[in-house]
């Protein structure tokens, strides 16, 4: 499995154009992700660090394009020899639920998701503040079954735990 190091996700992120505020919010993803893991491998589950620091790096790297940036982040990165971490990052988005190969079903993908879910501009916030933010900026009022999905996500990765 080849995973970038963190400057050569920067290094990617850059070379894509993305702006200082979507790297921001990126390292800010990967903070939490790293928590969780860490909250997770207390629990005496094997993760892998590596490909949860450089997805949750990477997940956004084509945020400005016009089109579906999830799906063009997963071909870029699979593109750049990065199978694994494409995966990771084609399960990251909201708009793909429906859809099954779009679902997160490992840990990793999972993990990636969720402290997406948590991250508004480069601050950890609620879901619930995630999600009300996510209304407003893409004008959409209907995301009842994301929000529980969500959250069923958060009960599944973090119990009782709070992230911070």
């Amino acid at each position: 499995m080849k995973i970038p190091t963190k400057e050569e996700c920067l290094k990617i992120l850059k070379e894509n154009n993305a702006p200082d505020n979507i790297i921001a919010h990126s390292k800010q993803v990967c903070n939490v992700a790293l928590k969780i893991a860490n909250s997770l491998e207390k629990r005496g589950i094997k993760l892998n660090r590596n490909l949860i620091a450089a997805a949750s790096l990477l997940h956004d790297v084509k945020k400005l394009s016009p089109n579906d940036h999830v799906a063009e982040g997963f071909e870029l990165l699979k593109s750049l020899g990065f199978g694994e971490i494409a995966e990771v990052i084609k399960k990251h988005g909201l708009y793909h639920l429906s859809k099954n190969g779009f679902v997160p079903k490992t840990w990793e993908e999972k993990i990636v998701f969720y402290a997406d879910k948590r991250v508004k501009g480069s601050k950890t916030v609620s879901v619930d503040e995630r999600f009300e933010y996510i209304k407003q900026k893409y004008k959409k009022d209907d995301v009842e079954s994301e929000i529980k999905f969500t959250k069923r996500i958060e009960k599944e990765l973090l119990g009782d735990e709070e992230i911070r």
